[in-house]
């Protein structure tokens, strides 16, 4: 047997070895199959494919292979360009799958010539490691950092014996090392967990992006070998060899990153807490040269570098224009994905910009220190989409209104479904993703929902809420009159997201079944909005309880309108209460009684009920047809009004209050009650100082009772 026919059978050899790598390399294989899938062309013609362009087979593969560098862009371009008779490489080929095999063995290689020697150093990174002492379970790749201790799970400290600024390996990758990172960050005083966290995540970014950036190259290079007519052996069996010359590689420096962000009054946790949630800024050319002065406007060819960023963002955005102190400045950056880098600080400048422009002042926007975070992480592009929806004829918001509604905190769950933030990416979801079977994977998962090539099913999340509250507005508009929508937005802007047809259903039956006019349900709806969030058979059930206690029919109209929250209240635990104790006080027409105040309904029996009737037995000799003649007694704040003006009549008037009626002690304001039940001649002054004394006295008292309630 010749050389040729050797090398043949090694191959054909079922060796448990070879066996293992055929099966790790399979989801790999399978997500380059659905790369190029839609419009592809294999050796012979169109392949024949039932996968769509959306499918989480063809959303994943593309997420391995060309995810946040562009590349997919290209692809796109490929596709639609009609009428090229370039010939296109096949889906997948011989050399593809040994460029893989190579990588699934030897892993990623990446070379720096050091200055002066002809030799190359390889630091080696590999992209899958399996652990024979864990039982072969895939383990997450790194980078290799020679007499680093591993040991960190129980708590113990990292060894200090190896120096964090010394190059392992000869190669300017090492300098990511997570083991190193958290050397370094730990000198600055950050926590073990925390540096052990951030280098983590930087490890993973840093190789996530070479993997990408080979794959895609070798991608690249094969397409253009295959249409000149050359042949794609030329790449070799062995992969594509990267080489970083000296010179580029001076410009990643992790120790120059760090030290810009202290001399702008960062701290070590707040170092960490950036790498954790962005750490491609451990990338970013930390300084601007010297002979390139402050660029004022950041889209250029030129990208930013760290230290323009930091003035950029953290200086003059929420420093100058928010007048954040530093500290809260800080806790901005620490809360912030992406904010340091070129563009989340464009795009920071944006939203804010647009926000003052709909209304907001800096100052408004700057208040909230919970919430600013997350806004400034958003994107000004998709806010603006929102703003030209609620502003057009369809809702009718005014642009002014607008951006007090987005600024309030109420409004986080309207802006995660139209303008949500992209999440970190890390390395860990392509192990995830290449664990897994492709095929069997649902769109709507966790792995997918952190890929950056998840953009079409977060496109469609978008569109998706957008119909959602098109077709919500539309059934407002034609069952309930709606035609300003802005009091709905401002005080429940989660309302656009509710069930369309418990919507519809609901609004039929006020209309049909209760009576209510478009009228009244469009002031219902308004005053409060949460009842679109009400289900039906509820609503059935509580118009069916107030029939059963006499309520007429003909008051249900109006009792909703004026008091729609009415509707949203528990039969068992609220209404039934109120109303065994209305029956015990001696009130019979329970019917009559609630449509003279239908929020009785809703108080409650042991704080509000009981205390107003006990103190009423006290002061009225006729206490039960004083409450069924005015029932509104039960509405008025017993301490500030009820108490205060009765013995205001009986200790400074000497009025006999047992004689006076409930509904003239009551329905009066303050100087109206002075001067026409009182007889007060001062114009209510007396009455408003004897308010003013005894307000302090309770407030005093209050306060004593909270002291003693502490101690115990």
């Amino acid at each position: 047997m010749d050389g040729g026919e050797k090398t043949h059978g090694a191959k054909d050899d079922p060796s448990p070895h070879r066996l293992h790598n055929m099966r790790t390399s399979l989801p790999i294989t399978m997500a380059l199959l659905a790369l190029r899938l839609h419009g592809a062309c294999g050796f012979n013609g169109p392949v024949a494919h039932r996968y769509s362009p959306s499918s989480s087979l063809r959303v994943a593969s593309t997420a391995w292979a060309t995810s946040n560098d562009g590349v997919a862009e290209n692809y796109a371009a490929n596709e639609q360009r009609g009428g090229s008779s370039k010939t296109k490489a096949p889906l997948v080929d011989s050399t593809l799958l040994r460029f893989l095999s190579s990588e699934k063995r030897s892993g990623a290689v990446i070379e720096k010539e050091p200055t002066g020697s002809s030799s190359s150093t390889a630091c080696v990174v590999p992209l899958e490691a399996t652990s024979a002492a864990n039982g072969g379970v895939k383990t997450s790749p790194q980078i290799p950092a020679e007499g680093l201790s591993y040991s960190t799970t129980d708590g113990t400290q990292l060894p200090t014996a190896l120096s964090s600024n010394k190059p392992i390996g000869g190669s300017w990758l090492s300098q990511y090392n997570a083991q190193r990172v958290a050397l370094k960050l730990q000198a600055l005083g950050v926590g073990n967990e925390a540096s052990l966290k951030a280098g983590k995540v930087i490890q993973d970014y840093v190789l996530a992006r070479i993997s990408r950036r080979r794959i895609r190259k070798f991608l690249q290079e094969r397409d253009v070998l295959w249409e000149s007519g050359y042949s794609v052996s030329r790449l070799g069996r062995k992969g594509m060899g990267e080489r970083v010359t000296p010179a580029a590689a001076t410009s990643f420096d992790i120790d120059s990153v760090i030290a810009v962000m202290l001399e702008y009054g960062l701290t070590g946790n707040d170092v960490a807490a950036v790498f954790s949630h962005s750490p491609s800024v451990v990338m970013m050319k930390a300084r601007k040269s010297k002979y390139v002065t402050r660029i004022e406007n950041p889209d250029r060819n030129r990208p930013s570098t760290l230290e323009e960023t930091l003035d950029r963002a953290f200086v003059r955005l929420l420093g100058e224009t928010l007048k954040l102190r530093r500290y809260d400045a800080r806790k901005v950056l620490r809360a912030s994905p992406g904010l340091l880098t070129s563009k989340g600080s464009v795009s920071a400048i944006q939203v804010v910009d647009l926000m003052v422009s709909l209304g907001s002042s800096t100052n408004s926007i700057a208040r909230d220190k919970s919430s600013l975070p997350t806004l400034l992480c958003r994107s000004p592009a998709l806010i603006f989409r929102l703003v030209a929806f609620l502003s057009s004829a369809r809702l009718k918001v005014p642009l002014g209104a607008i951006g007090p509604i987005l600024r309030q905190k109420q409004s986080a769950g309207l802006l995660d479904a139209v303008a949500p933030v992209k999440r970190t990416f890390t390395l860990d979801i392509y192990g995830d993703i290449a664990s897994k079977n492709l095929t069997s994977l649902s769109p709507e998962s966790e792995i997918l929902g952190y890929l950056k090539a998840d953009d079409t099913l977060r496109q469609k999340k978008i569109e998706r809420s957008y119909r959602t509250m098109e077709a919500l507005a539309g059934i407002l508009r034609r069952s309930a009159g709606i035609r300003d929508f802005r009091k709905i937005l401002s005080s429940h802007p989660d309302s656009f997201f509710v069930n369309i047809t418990n919507v519809h259903c609901v609004t039929q039956y006020l209309r049909e079944e209760v009576g209510m006019s478009r009228d009244d349900i469009a002031k219902a709806i308004q005053t409060l909005p949460i009842l679109l969030e009400q289900d039906l058979s509820k609503v059935k059930r509580v118009v069916e309880y107030l029939e059963t206690i006499e309520v007429e029919e003909d008051a249900l109209p109006s009792i909703f309108r004026s008091f729609p929250a009415t509707l949203l209240l528990d039969i068992d635990k609220e209404m039934v209460p109120v109303v065994t104790f209305l029956r015990g006080i001696g009130v019979r027409n329970i019917g009559r009684f609630v449509t003279r105040l239908p929020p009785v309904l809703g108080y409650s029996v042991e704080d509000d009920l009981k205390p107003k009737w006990s103190f009423l037995e006290e002061v009225c000799q006729f206490d039960y047809f004083e409450v069924v003649r005015f029932p509104a007694y039960f509405s008025y704040p017993l301490e500030r009004v009820i108490r205060m003006r009765y013995e205001y009549l009986r200790d400074c008037k000497g009025i006999p209050i047992q004689l006076a009626r409930v509904d003239d002690v009551l329905r009066f304001g303050d100087r109206d009650f002075a001067t026409e039940i009182a007889l007060d001649e001062d114009g209510g002054d007396a009455f408003a100082k004897f308010v003013s004394e005894r307000s302090f006295a309770m407030q005093t008292t209050s306060m004593r009772r909270r002291r003693k309630r502490r101690k115990m």
